[in-house]
């Protein structure tokens, strides 16, 4: 009776463990197909540039919606903002009269610009620090961590959090359309929103 019910436990837990290992698999060769695909976009990667490549996706997994458009184009402003890395911020020039007074009114408190996509303010550092469960306001260089970055951006994107009136990615690429000129909203305006589309479909044709 007892080697029967041990056999009962063992083959469902054989089973389980089989099917991470596929599933583990299945992740691994996707992020190699991505990262692959952004060397020929973008030129040669090196080790930090692919391990962020790979965090970016597995936040995607986690809080996107499957759509591989949307991916592409995350990957596309991740290439732009920080070229696949967690970076801090640089201080504008005072000659740079615009950028340098806007970065003034947070530069000092230390809620300047942090990840792959730049968190600043006070205000969206607390709420990063609630959506992640960690105090990005006692240490905000936590975001700088290129886990809680790769979800700072996948997260930010897909739900409007870093644009003023909530511009989420899905207004921009869903089923009925690819608008990724003007997905930039989700970000920063328009800035750059042409060499992101162009960095998107080139991304795109070695997928």
């Amino acid at each position: 009776m007892k080697k029967e019910t041990l056999k009962w436990v063992v083959l469902p837990l054989g089973g389980f463990l089989v099917f991470l290992l596929v599933i583990k698999f299945l992740f691994e060769r996707r992020v190699a197909l991505y990262i692959n695909a952004c060397t020929k976009a973008f030129g040669k990667l090196d080790a930090l540039q692919k391990e962020s490549i790979e965090e970016i996706i597995r936040a995607f997994d986690k809080y996107g919606d499957k759509d591989p458009n949307k991916l592409a184009y995350i990957l596309a402003t991740a290439r732009h903002e920080s070229n696949f890395r967690p970076i801090e911020e640089r201080r504008a020039s005072a000659t740079q009269v615009d950028v340098y007074n806007q970065q003034n009114e947070y530069w000092s408190t230390g809620y300047y610009g942090r990840g792959f996509v730049q968190l600043t303010w006070k205000g969206n550092y607390s709420k990063m620090s609630d959506f992640l469960g960690v105090n990005l306001i006692d240490n905000p260089h936590l975001a700088l961590d290129k886990k809680y970055a790769a979800r700072i951006l996948v997260y930010g994107m897909m739900n409007g959090s870093f644009s003023g009136k909530k511009k989420k990615l899905s207004d921009y690429i869903n089923e009925q359309e690819q608008d990724y000129y003007n997905a930039r909203n989700t970000v920063n305006g328009t800035d750059r929103a042409e060499r992101i589309k162009n960095y998107t479909l080139n991304l795109q044709q070695y997928l």
